[in-house]
């Protein structure tokens, strides 16, 4: 680790000609990169079809891996399946959270061709988590669009930072939890169910922190440059991992695969779990009745549900899912909280007082339709 003299020589010769970086490139590290809505696709695409997969894929998924695949039969028939490429096999080797990525993405692509005027119809034939094609989908063009969610979807985001510890409103909290039965739980931040979520999360985080496996993977999403980012169109960015100022400059020019794995980005990351865990208002808890594919997209089409009525009321989400993916937090949790179903999802919940808009990448709709 650089102390401060050596950090400002370093980034200062940097911006003229640091590590063979010409000026050009170490400048448009200082740019934010802000999500962009994906060019027109090349082949001939209905224009609200195309939105109608656009909005769909703006769905949120572990590492922003977008693992969806849309095969067209017809323009009004798809197959929607999962590119293999784009799992998670060392934090998510059954497939459980790519199949509730799946279900967001299927909630949103409900909610965007009811907005074009469509009916949705979905039939789910996938048996195995694992089995490359999932469900098919039928539009129906009805005799009008539906009362529009498009800007609720394109204004969605994952927000890890600045979340107000202050406790939800009784209105908030049933407008959260209502409609779901016992499928969505809220703990607020000083239970004793909340203190026990937290310490899980922490120790769930340090496990993974400091296993290569995990670690491997998590650097193998981070695209650290702008230029990767846009070639990528996936996976997590200075953006959407917060990092500000300097400091994002920094890490957008010197960053690499291997930076992830050093020992100090891997403390670093215990440091800041530690801080999240203390702020906010407390915990969502998703589960299901089992652990079927049906079930586990039920569950995703119910995470992104709540995500959309949440955004204009400055609620922010942020899924915090090791302590369930772990088998040293994740088997005793349901007993201590006293959950008789699936622990699904865990997401930490707070206001915050600015949403700032979406940054995670995109892929193309090229990249995504088989």
């Amino acid at each position: 680790m650089m102390n401060r003299r050596q950090f400002i020589t370093y980034s200062g010769s940097a911006l003229i000609m640091a590590g063979g970086f010409p000026l050009f490139q170490s400048l448009d590290q200082l740019q934010s990169t802000e999500r962009e809505k994906t060019p027109a696709f090349t082949v001939v695409l209905e224009p609200e079809i195309a939105d109608i997969l656009y909005l769909a894929a703006l769905a949120p998924s572990g590492h922003n891996a977008q693992p969806w695949t849309v095969k067209m039969i017809t323009s009004y028939h798809w197959i929607i399946g999962t590119d293999s490429s784009r799992w998670l096999p060392a934090v998510d080797p059954e497939n459980r959270e790519m199949m509730i990525s799946i279900g967001a993405f299927l909630e949103n692509l409900v909610t965007a061709a009811s907005s074009h005027g469509y009916e949705a119809e979905i039939r789910i034939f996938a048996q195995s988590t694992k089995d490359p094609e999932i469900a098919a989908v039928k539009l129906h063009k009805l005799g009008q669009a539906a009362n529009s969610l498009i800007q609720q979807i394109e204004l969605r985001r994952t927000l890890r930072s600045n979340l107000i510890t202050r406790e939800l409103s009784g209105e908030d909290i049933r407008l959260i939890t209502q409609g779901y039965q016992d499928d969505v739980l809220y703990y607020p931040r000083n239970s004793k169910e909340s203190k026990v979520l937290a310490e899980a999360t922490i120790l769930a985080n340090e496990i993974q922190a400091y296993r290569d496996s995990t670690q491997q993977e998590l650097a193998g999403w981070i695209r650290w440059s702008n230029q990767d980012s846009r070639r990528y169109g996936n996976g997590l960015t200075a953006e959407t991992m917060e990092i500000e100022g300097v400091s994002r400059w920094y890490v957008k020019n010197f960053y690499t695969y291997e930076s992830v794995l050093k020992k100090e980005f891997r403390a670093a990351t215990i440091k800041k779990v530690k801080e999240q865990t203390g702020t906010g208002s407390g915990w969502l808890v998703l589960t299901s009745k089992d652990t079927t594919v049906s079930e586990l997209i039920r569950t995703g089409r119910n995470l992104q549900q709540i995500w959309l009525m949440v955004r204009d009321r400055n609620i922010a989400l942020h899924p915090m899912t090791q302590a369930i993916e772990e088998s040293a937090t994740g088997k005793e949790l349901p007993s201590i909280l006293g959950i008789t179903g699936n622990m699904q999802l865990l997401l930490r919940v707070g206001y915050v007082n600015h949403y700032p808009r979406p940054v995670s990448p995109r892929m193309s709709l090229q990249k995504i339709i088989l």
